[in-house]
């Protein structure tokens, strides 16, 4: 069938296997954009703040689920030891809960089967130095015009509020601008900014994190308080700081890669996907709940502060990311069929699975594995097998070859 909306002639299914727009929804004001079905995972919406779908962009549906059952059950267990006064317990994990799923989340979808583990962890291990080493600097200074009772001076609050962020973001971009610059060839995809840029964010907020538990630990930080108020301490500390970290620095790098990438984009791009307004969004997003817990702090009140400018940050940036890959829509594929994660069809093997409208460029390449027509899986087995034992059968040495006076059939028939 011809797709109305890119003119190319695409396999019969709900979407166009080359520029993703909807084929079967009469009643979607703008298939093209697909706002209902989101390319990395087409079950969402792309206004659903869906954190694993966001930052864990190449899991198959069933992986999501267990990711986000995983990441919200670690923070009830993360909550409960802090209520229950496990400071040090609750305090540690924490810092390393976001950080060590998203490793996880790197190791079993083997995003870069091809490349040494060093390429994550390289970006990762820089933003936790750094981070480590802005916060030793600055620990004191941050901590000394804290009270509950006397109003911040005007510098404190520049300091913490606006000073401080405006460095964590600058250091967090450290490592994924190294590899920008030195191996953009290598990593030139919108998604491998977003890997890289989630990465740092996660190891500078993990050092960070380490640090202030460290304080609260050996009670060089203000007054622990009650246990209920300890347990809302560890919320921003456990999921809502390192997920904005990420949601920033991914944002920033998504844009980034995306503003450099040479595919030309199917359409006019949304200016919701250019790195000012990205660069804008980030730096809002990490100075907006600094100053509000400088200014007007409180447990309650500090989840409310991290909480929205996450929203906010997750939702655009699964705008730049859903832009990203329909607009500029390429192949990725071995051509001929492929078997897709998503929804498990066999499909042709274009830009755009045409049953379900995933993305091909969001799933790893590991599960891209194409199907050769024709032949089933045991089909390789038995030609390995046979490619390695050896051939012990003695050539025929028969020979058939008629004698010199009579003549072939073929010469019988040309004869005739």
């Amino acid at each position: 069938m011809i797709c109305p909306h890119c003119g190319n002639e695409t396999p019969e299914g709900h979407y166009c296997g080359y520029c993703g727009a909807r084929l079967t929804a009469s009643a979607n004001r703008n298939p093209a954009r697909r706002g209902s079905a989101y390319a990395a995972n087409p079950h969402q919406s792309v206004y659903q703040p869906d954190v694993i779908s966001t930052f864990f962009p190449h899991l198959n549906p069933a992986r999501t689920r267990l990711f986000g059952w995983i990441l919200a059950g670690l923070a009830v267990v993360i909550f409960a030891l802090g209520f229950a006064r496990f400071v040090p317990i609750s305090t540690v994990l924490a810092a390393l809960l976001v950080p060590l799923l998203y490793l996880a989340y790197f190791y079993v979808v083997q995003v870069y089967e091809d490349e040494p583990a060093w390429v994550l962890g390289a970006t990762f291990l820089i933003g936790a130095i750094l981070g480590l080493v802005a916060t030793l600097l600055l620990y004191r200074s941050v901590i000394s015009g804290q009270s509950i009772f006397v109003r911040p001076k005007p510098s404190h609050v520049l300091l913490v509020g606006v000073g401080v962020p405006l460095l964590a973001q600058a250091l967090m971009l450290v490592g994924p601008l190294i590899l920008f610059f030195a191996r953009r060839q290598r990593f030139n995809d919108m998604l491998d900014g977003l890997t890289f840029g989630v990465a740092s964010g996660l190891g500078y907020a993990a050092a960070e994190s380490i640090v202030y538990s460290w304080l609260l630990i050996t009670g060089l930080a203000p007054a622990l308080g009650d246990p209920s108020s300890l347990a809302l301490r560890t919320i921003p500390l456990a999921l809502l700081k390192p997920l904005l970290y990420a949601g920033t620095t991914g944002l920033i790098c998504a844009a980034l890669w995306l503003r450099f990438d040479r595919t030309p984009p199917t359409r006019e791009m949304s200016a919701l996907t250019s790195l000012p307004v990205a660069l804008i969004a980030a730096i809002l997003g990490m100075i907006i709940p600094a100053l509000g817990v400088t200014l007007y702090g409180g447990q309650w009140l500090n989840i409310l502060w991290y909480a929205i400018p996450l929203l906010g940050i997750i939702l655009l940036l699964r705008q730049v990311l859903h832009v990203g890959l329909i607009d500029k829509a390429r192949s990725v594929g071995h051509g001929g069929t492929i078997t897709c994660p998503h929804c498990h069809q066999t499909v042709a093997d274009l830009p755009f699975c045409s049953n379900c409208g995933i993305a091909m460029r969001s799933i790893s390449k590991r599960a891209r594995v194409p199907v050769t027509a024709g032949a089933p899986a045991e089909t390789a087995t038995d030609r390995t097998s046979a490619d390695t034992i050896p051939n012990t059968t003695q050539p025929d040495t028969t020979d058939t070859t008629p004698p010199p006076d009579q003549p072939t059939e073929g010469h019988d028939a040309e004869n005739a």
